[in-house]
């Protein structure tokens, strides 16, 4: 005959046991249930258990806040068999239907169940300090625990080296929990490699290895609770382990692993209730640590990124000359004016000067003079208070406050509108100004780099720019080569942009056919550098081998070729060529483009650009 019934084990329920009779058995805060759990963390209906069928019972839970926990596992709804353990908040259940266990329960002094049913090598905590029991510690111990926390805290707030914090709070941790060795392990991210965990030990010897259990690891990350071995007349115990997660903003970090051999003291729910303390206040600050490394390895990644694309590729007479003025002036703190045609790399060359400088840790600003409204452009340099005009809802600081110490870059500066040259003037002299609607004035320590590719003197006698701002701008000055100018380092410059493009789409690359180079030696380049960069990443894209072609090319490189060069003659009889076996092979075919394209042996695809490239698409509609 069952005997259906709850026994609590630990918590605040009002009742030690519960039989399950006449109707559901209602759990939760509230008084109008028949076991009222006071407990914060329990909801006011939490769950209940009910008869199903004859001598069949299942517990529900009732949408609570923190969930209802059968054998450690969260459920919803569960059918209970005979020793289910039952945990709400931090109150914890046995469900039996034997007659006998009562008086096996009884025999215990603290209510902990110890009967064979329930008698395992581990067992789970609760991690709610509410559910601390009231004779858990006493006065020495609670102060002992106390100063262990402050230290813990005072710690955690002094460092920032990841691996230095892991050894002082395990340090910390062990002059309260008498483990013989502990260990922090932290979980690897998506995109990491697992790290090696961080072992200490009592003897002071430094640790090379430490035998630590995946399975509980893996249910203390699992079930965010503490798990630790106990004694067991079943099995043979041969260390205990204390293991607590590491519960963090975000996620679970990794776990903190405590062991001690047998026969020392098994760890207690006290040692557990203060390690989960110490995990949720150093978790937080592990996860912040990480991403502190995190943003540190992504800066220098990028200052690297930025320090490889201010190297200069060229070994031509004019180039040559461009490296020597860098070298020359980035030391000093000199304006500098930057002149050439579009797409020469006049930022490139500012950004080289900042990195060579004696500032390259400090900021590198760049504004636009041409992309940004008149109207905003005295707010981008300047910033504004609140109320300074319509929208200027609060202060904004202007990028002569935002470059500090570093270096101002102000590129097309000769499309810059009279006003503002007037006050760009002033900043220059007085090395001071004020944000807009501000009466305070702040100080101009950064260093001024200006570019343009407009002809500044003619500008000065069209009244378009200040005389005096030129001479203060043209401290020292440096007039950038068009690309047709050093035409020897388009080879150069064609294969390392190929490479990057091909790094970057993940496209194969070995190399530039050589009637493609030719091609790229012949143009004249209006675009200079930048228009280089573009064509190429264009061939890399649109090609269909790893070798860029002639065809890849945009049709501007391909459409200007002079006719007075030996290689321009070879192209056209080429491309002749083409046309002729493009359209006898369609002419075969009666217009079937895949046909042709098999006939040919090449891709139907790269058949539609040769027809595009060729100017052929008039002659396969007449042949149509």
């Amino acid at each position: 005959m069952t005997n259906p019934r709850l026994l609590a084990l630990s918590g605040f329920p009002n009742e030690r046991v519960r039989v399950i009779k006449d109707g559901p058995l209602f759990l939760g805060r509230d008084p109008s249930n028949q076991v009222e759990v006071r407990d914060p963390a329990v909801s006011r209906k939490h769950c209940s258990v009910s008869e199903i069928s004859s001598g069949v019972f299942e517990i529900a839970d009732l949408e609570s806040q923190n969930g209802t926990f059968v054998n450690g596992t969260s459920v919803s709804r569960k059918t209970l068999q005979h020793g289910d353990r039952i945990r709400i908040g931090s109150s914890e259940f046995v469900f039996f239907t034997g007659p006998d266990d009562d008086a096996l329960l009884s025999s215990c002094p603290d209510g902990q169940w110890t009967g064979p049913d329930l008698r395992a090598e581990w067992r789970t905590l609760s991690l709610d300090p509410s559910g601390l029991p009231a004779d858990a510690s006493g006065v020495g111990r609670m102060a002992r625990d106390l100063n262990a926390l402050f230290k813990i805290a005072n710690v955690i707030n002094s460092s920032c080296d990841t691996q230095a914090l892991q050894r002082q709070l395990l340090e910390l941790i062990c002059e309260v929990i008498p483990a013989a060795q502990a260990a922090i392990v932290l979980h690897p991210g998506p995109h990491e490699e697992a790290s090696p965990p961080c072992i200490w030990n009592r003897k002071g010897i430094t640790p090379h290895e430490m035998l630590i259990r995946k399975e509980l690891v893996q249910r203390a990350t699992w079930e965010r609770c503490a798990v630790f071995t106990s004694d067991s007349p079943d099995t043979t115990v041969t260390e205990y382990v204390l293991c607590v997660p590491l519960v963090a903003v975000e996620k679970i970090l990794g776990v903190i692993y405590l062991s001690s051999p047998y026969p020392s003291p098994p760890f207690g729910e006290d040692h557990a209730y203060f390690l989960s303390s110490v995990s949720r206040i150093a978790a937080v600050t592990l996860e912040n640590l990480s991403k502190l490394d995190s943003l540190r390895t992504e800066n220098q990644r990028l200052r690297a990124e930025v320090k490889a694309d201010s190297n200069f590729i060229g070994d031509t007479r004019p180039m040559q000359r461009v490296t020597e003025f860098i070298a020359r002036v980035a030391k000093g703190d000199s304006t500098v004016l930057i002149r050439g045609e579009s797409g020469t790399g006049k930022e490139l060359v500012a950004r080289a000067i900042h990195a060579n400088s004696l500032r390259p840790d400090k900021p590198f600003v760049a504004i636009n003079c041409a992309a940004i409204p008149e109207t905003l452009l005295e707010s981008e340099l300047f910033g504004h208070e609140k109320g300074a005009f319509t929208g200027a809802v609060g202060t904004k600081k202007g990028k002569f406050e935002g470059a500090e110490d570093g270096t101002l870059f102000l590129d097309e500066i000769g499309e810059m509108s009279p006003l503002l040259q007037a006050k760009l003037l002033r900043v220059l002299q007085q090395r001071e100004f004020e944000r807009l609607g501000g009466n305070r004035l702040l100080p101009f320590n950064a260093r001024v780099i200006a570019a343009t590719n407009k002809n500044l003197e003619q500008a000065i006698k069209a009244a378009e720019f200040r005389q005096d701002l030129y001479y203060r701008l043209n401290v020292v000055s440096v007039t950038l080569p068009p690309l047709r100018e050093h035409r020897e380092d388009i080879p150069l410059l064609a294969l390392h942009f190929a490479n990057k493009c091909a790094a970057k789409c993940k496209h194969g690359f070995t190399g530039i056919a050589a009637e493609a180079r030719a091609l790229l030696m012949q143009y004249s380049w209006p675009g200079n550098v930048r228009e280089l960069e573009n064509a190429i990443e264009h061939a890399i894209v649109m090609g269909l081998t790893d070798e860029i072609l002639p065809e890849d090319l945009p049709n501007a490189v391909l459409e200007e070729q002079s006719s007075g060069l030996d290689a321009a003659r070879y192209h056209n009889t080429l491309n002749q060529t083409k046309k002729q076996l493009v359209l006898t092979a369609l002419d075969e075919t009666s217009g079937n483009h895949v046909e042709a394209a098999r006939l040919l042996g090449i891709h139907p695809k790269y058949l539609h650009r040769l027809i595009r490239n060729l100017n052929l698409k008039s002659d396969v509609k007449r042949l149509a």
